[in-house]
């Protein structure tokens, strides 16, 4: 009997080691697929000159997506052409070191002047492209902090995993949208570093086939002022952003045909998402006045406040950017009012109804605002559909071609997440590349391997902010599905929140995932199940 026993007891030994074996084994697999954490070493790794690939890589779109994507497509062609419609962007102005000195504004970017949440991996991704970016951070009086952005879930402060990390705690620059692209604009651009990049004012009208090889594009048209110019192409990014202009480009060739037309492989949903995002300016003489002030702003972020969605629909944020300049957001799902003025602001944070008060140097702050009232910057922005359209489903797409950022997909932009999934392209473009480093010519396969690559890094950002959009009742949802689609998963996701401010683990779980830095499984950790379990029955 005692031998049973211990046969017994070996097997679930066995059993229960290779279970542990094969889940770590799989989420090493989904960290490799859905973020960026094991491709941070190979970002920004060179080719020698002889081995770059020949001829152009056009980028078409000089926004965030597409300045990274020249700076990755540095590291491996012969040349690099970004086309830049707005031709402000092509002079002194555009890469302007201290960015809030701009005389133009972009057309094409309604959200130009707001606040810009540069999460974790958009750094991550910069150190490694751009060895001097602290330099030219401290050049545009912008700020490294950690990456944290105090967020406030229904009145529950999430706990952020700074002993975790330690000194190494991941880093965010403070810095509002046009601080972002004109600081990553002026890196990219700088022709004693990347001497391979040349942009130009005009807009992409369509490509050629190649009429050696149909599976390849051959060129590009471009209107200019001078008039209609032509590039050989070697590689074709699209990053048109919202436009999407390429679909049109690649129809207008004669691809994508039949039952995979790219207006079939698009899903999209509207968050019904508008925001205020109000600046000031705000030097030390006036912030001295509160002492908390001073303590919040040496991490990413002042306050993150967002409601119960079954309670309110609004939600509230603060952040420090570039030089002695302040940002607030306030937000809201469905028709509410937004406000334009400093008492507005004061009326969103209490629309909020946290289950915890707020601060009292949260309400001095914005009394602060006030003194500084005359500087106040408004700019209003009604967010547009999410969509995704799902290259990777796709057979019939030039071997050259591919699209970033805006151009596949669109996220609701209150989380912060876009430029993470710029930066996520980015990657993933550099992965491909530097698959067949050894080759100088771009294979039949690179499109394809390029998109499913993307889609992999893009799904858990999708999925997450679709999920808690769908927790708002004024959200139009996905054709075929309901807001009760992933109710379970909102459920699910609000019991953590609320855990997240006692529980150190489940916080660092959070954090993680709201800045790529954990799989989609973590979350579901026999553990973590256990303790929302014991949650759910007890109340605690």
């Amino acid at each position: 009997m005692s031998l049973l026993l211990i046969w017994i007891a070996t097997a679930l030994l066995a059993l229960f080691l290779l279970l542990r074996h094969v889940i770590r084994r799989f989420r090493y697999h989904l960290l490799k697929k859905e973020t960026a954490m094991l491709d941070w070493a190979l970002m920004g790794k060179a080719r020698e000159e002889k081995n770059k690939i020949s001829g152009t890589a056009v980028i078409c779109g000089g926004s965030i997506a597409g300045l990274l994507a020249a700076r990755v497509c540095h590291d491996h062609f012969e040349r690099v052409v970004v086309v830049e419609p707005e031709g402000w962007l092509s002079t002194e102005d555009g890469v302007q070191v201290e960015s809030w000195e701009q005389k133009y504004k972009r057309a094409r970017v309604i959200q130009y002047t707001s606040v810009h949440g540069n999460l974790a991996p958009v750094t991550d991704g910069l150190l490694r492209l751009f060895p001097n970016l602290e330099k030219e951070c401290h050049r545009s009086k912008i700020r490294f902090m950690p990456a944290d952005f105090k967020l406030v879930f229904s009145g529950h402060k999430s706990l952020v995993p700074h002993e975790e990390f330690g000194v190494s705690f991941p880093r965010t620059i403070g810095t509002g949208r046009q601080g972002t692209e004109t600081l990553i604009r002026r890196l990219t651009l700088n022709t004693k570093e990347y001497p391979n990049i040349l942009q130009i004012s005009g807009m992409v009208t369509g490509v050629r086939v190649d009429p050696k090889n149909p599976k390849f594009l051959e060129s590009v048209q471009i209107q200019t002022e001078a008039g209609l110019k032509e590039i050989e192409v070697a590689l074709v990014i699209d990053c048109t952003g919202p436009a999407r202009a390429g679909q049109e480009w690649i129809r207008s060739a004669g691809f994508t045909a039949g039952s995979e037309a790219l207006d079939k492989l698009t899903v999209s949903y509207d968050p019904r998402v508008r925001y205020s995002s109000f600046r000031f300016q705000m030097p030390p003489e006036v912030s001295n006045k509160v002492p908390e002030f001073d303590e919040e702003q040496a991490t990413g972020g002042f306050f993150s406040y967002k409601g119960d969605p079954s309670i309110t629909q609004t939600a509230c944020a603060a952040a420090k950017i570039e030089a002695d300049f302040v940002s607030i957001i306030c937000g809201a799902w469905g028709s509410t009012e937004l406000p334009d003025s400093i008492e507005g602001i004061r009326d969103c944070l209490r629309s909020i109804k946290s289950s915890t008060p707020i601060p009292k140097w949260i309400w001095k702050f914005i009394d602060l605002c006030e003194e500084v009232g005359d500087t106040m910057q408004l700019s209003k922005v009604r967010v547009s559909s999410s969509y995704w359209t799902h290259f990777e489903l796709a057979s019939d797409l030039p071997a050259n071609w591919i699209a970033s950022g805006d151009s596949v997909s669109r996220v609701n932009p209150v989380f912060g997440q876009g430029s993470t999934k710029a930066m996520m392209g980015a990657v993933s473009l550099n992965n491909i590349l530097q698959e067949f480093n050894m080759s100088r010519t771009i294979p039949e396969n690179f499109s394809r391997r390029f998109f499913n690559d993307q889609a992999g890094k893009l799904k858990p950002l999708w999925t997450g902010n679709k999920m808690v959009d769908y927790s708002y009742k004024t959200t139009i949802p996905e054709q075929g599905e309901t807001l009760e689609t992933g109710a379970f998963l909102q459920w699910y996701s609000q019991k953590l929140q609320t855990l997240a401010s006692k529980d150190k683990q489940i916080g660092s779980i959070i954090w993680r995932t709201i800045h790529s830095y954990g799989t989609s499984i973590d979350a579901f950790h026999p553990v973590i199940v256990w303790k929302v379990f014991i949650s759910t029955i007890f109340g605690k």
